[in-house]
């Protein structure tokens, strides 16, 4: 998604010091968070530091066993491990058809286990969105590929850094795991960019209006640059089609897919957005199920990090997605006036009032 760059010096400088400590460190938050740009900026300061770093991302590469241990393969710099290419071009025969695919990922998790130097460099392992392992459970002999690569981490001496959308269900993989939260953006970071663009009094809206979220704040940014206002803005960029309203519906369709009980987690989603802070009981009366049933559907959605948890009481963890849920979820489209409304709401901080279209009127 377009827009300027919004550095992150504090929060980078903290991973960079915990990279070279013993075991895995997770980082966390919502899909748009800032999550890969961290990680890549990492592997820019690490390799600026003379080490050798090995980036993957298992959404697109644990697909199957022979595609992930190939790409694992082929994200090794070839100028700092060519001292593994027999180590390497046993993992490829394995991963070649007719192979073991099975004894490929495990032999290149052993690789990984291992290598704490390169070339005389140290090594250093970034992994996006490790929960994607689960896939490879579908596959003969790799029922525990999860828990295989757990270990391997493990035993890794320094250097790995993993970042996930989903920290609950990485942390019932790998229990123990030390957790980095990628928090909102903060006053201070947002504060130099828009200054430098001369829109310094606009930060604190901004960052309302986003979230605090960089994929939102980044769209709102630009258009504050082009001249815009914030209103505006937000309104045109919710409504269909717009980028706003584009990547919040794709975290709520990942978010829904990776859930289980599709049709009633919708309804549970668009009951919450409806009336943020509900308990089970008020759960329970407004969609007609057992008390049972519609723990399990909240059970489900908390363990995708969609919503938490707040003294038994349930919220959105992206309000973003809360705000498309109340204007796109429900088979009409927003209407101007709706989407105005829930601008204003949003760069006033409350997003409770999305479809009140005189809220905030003058």
């Amino acid at each position: 998604m377009p827009g300027p760059e919004l550095p992150r010096s504090a929060l980078l400088e903290r991973v960079l010091a915990r990279v070279p400590q013993a075991g895995p460190a997770l980082l966390f938050g919502p899909p748009g968070a800032g999550k890969t740009t961290l990680l890549l900026e990492t592997a820019r300061a690490l390799s600026a530091r003379g080490w050798a770093c090995i980036y993957l991302d298992l959404m697109g590469a644990a697909s199957s066993p022979e595609r992930f241990a190939v790409a694992a393969l082929d994200a090794l710099p070839a100028e700092s491990f060519g001292a593994l290419l027999g180590r390497a071009t046993q993992i490829r025969r394995l991963a070649e058809p007719g192979g073991d695919g099975a004894a490929s990922v495990h032999a290149l998790l052993s690789l990984w286990a291992a290598l704490g130097e390169a070339g005389g460099r140290p090594v250093a392992l970034l992994l996006d969105e490790p929960t994607e392992i689960r896939s490879l459970a579908y596959f003969a002999g790799l029922r525990e590929a999860a828990a295989a690569l757990g270990s391997a981490l493990q035993r890794r001496p320094r250097g790995t850094l993993l970042a996930t959308s989903y920290p609950t269900q990485a942390r019932a993989l790998w229990p123990g795991l030390e957790a980095v939260e990628v928090p909102p953006l903060a006053p201070a970071e947002l504060d130099p960019v828009l200054a430098s663009l001369g829109l310094a009094p606009r930060a604190a809206g901004v960052l309302r209006a986003s979230f605090g979220w960089p994929r939102y704040a980044r769209v709102l940014v630009e258009r504050l640059a082009r001249g815009d206002g914030l209103e505006e803005s937000w309104a045109q960029e919710m409504a269909a089609g717009g980028r706003l309203e584009s990547a919040a519906r794709h975290t709520y369709e990942a978010l829904l897919l990776r859930s289980r009980g599709y049709g009633m987690s919708k309804a549970v989603l668009a009951a919450v957005a409806d009336d943020e802070g509900m308990n089970l009981t008020a759960l329970v009366a407004r969609l007609g199920r057992s008390p049972g049933a519609i723990r399990d559907y909240l059970g489900w959605l908390l363990d995708v990090d969609a919503l938490r948890s707040v003294k038994k009481r349930y919220y959105y963890v992206d309000g973003m997605v809360r705000a498309w849920v109340r204007l796109h979820g429900r088979g009409t489209p927003a209407t101007a006036a709706e989407l105005a409304a829930a601008a204003r709401a949003a760069a006033a901080g409350e997003p409770g009032a999305v479809l009140s279209p005189t809220a905030g009127a003058d």
